[in-house]
């Protein structure tokens, strides 16, 4: 059985302890370290690297932000996850360029919180329901046609599809399996999303699609 290390930063010691208790009930789950700002997570993180770290947005000393970034340059490939409250959606393109592979608002479920963490530990991303209909409602109005129209591109049908899957927060593997291709084509078709959009990565595309009312949730 794997066991998934986890670490947890936020100022709040109330919600830490709470969640780190919640998390611990997991048999599969471990919770290695907790810190109260990003520089005593970067401090920590010499010597524990877990498989997920629960980070919180906005914090006093060093925020998510900056601690995401900064955890990132010393362990490529860290898994983080923005934990977020409502409200905050003007963060989100920031933790996503930072590199956060996640996102889930403080008032997720056990069941959720369990299958985010999963997820992202095996290099998937993950939007939790609340976060992207959280985005959707401060969608920026345009359609996406226009929006794309104005950047010189135009999506494919297979792109649309692939890329409203995405938004689902369905993996490659199981993209292919709905759409009956490879895994490598489902890939390929996230790569030219990706340039087409002109963003970096998953997370970053998620969010622009929302956003932009490329695809509908």
């Amino acid at each position: 059985m794997k066991i998934y290390q986890i670490y947890l930063v936020d100022d709040h010691s109330i919600f830490l302890k709470g969640l780190s208790l919640l998390l611990n009930e997991v048999v599969e789950f471990k919770v290695i370290g907790e810190a109260r700002n990003g520089m005593e997570f970067l401090l920590d993180l010499e010597h524990h690297v877990p498989d997920v770290v629960l980070m919180d947005i906005r914090m006093p000393g060093m925020n998510g932000i900056e601690a995401t970034r900064l955890a990132l340059e010393k362990i490529p490939g860290l898994n983080i996850i923005a934990l977020t409250m409502f409200g905050e959606q003007k963060y989100y393109k920031l933790m996503a360029e930072a590199g956060a592979r996640g996102f889930l608002q403080k008032d997720v479920t056990k069941d959720e919180l369990v299958e985010a963490i999963k997820r992202v530990s095996d290099g998937e991303s993950y939007f939790s329901h609340r976060v992207r209909s959280e985005l959707a409602g401060n969608s920026e109005g345009q359609e996406g046609e226009d929006i794309l129209k104005k950047m010189g591109e135009k999506l494919t049908e297979r792109e649309v599809e692939v890329l409203h899957y995405l938004v689902s927060g369905l993996s490659a593997p199981e993209i292919a399996d709905k759409m009956f291709i490879s895994a490598r084509t489902v890939e390929g078709h996230r790569a030219s999303l990706i340039s087409k959009t002109r963003t970096k990565n998953i997370v970053e595309l998620v969010i622009f699609a929302i956003k932009n009312n490329l695809v509908s949730i």
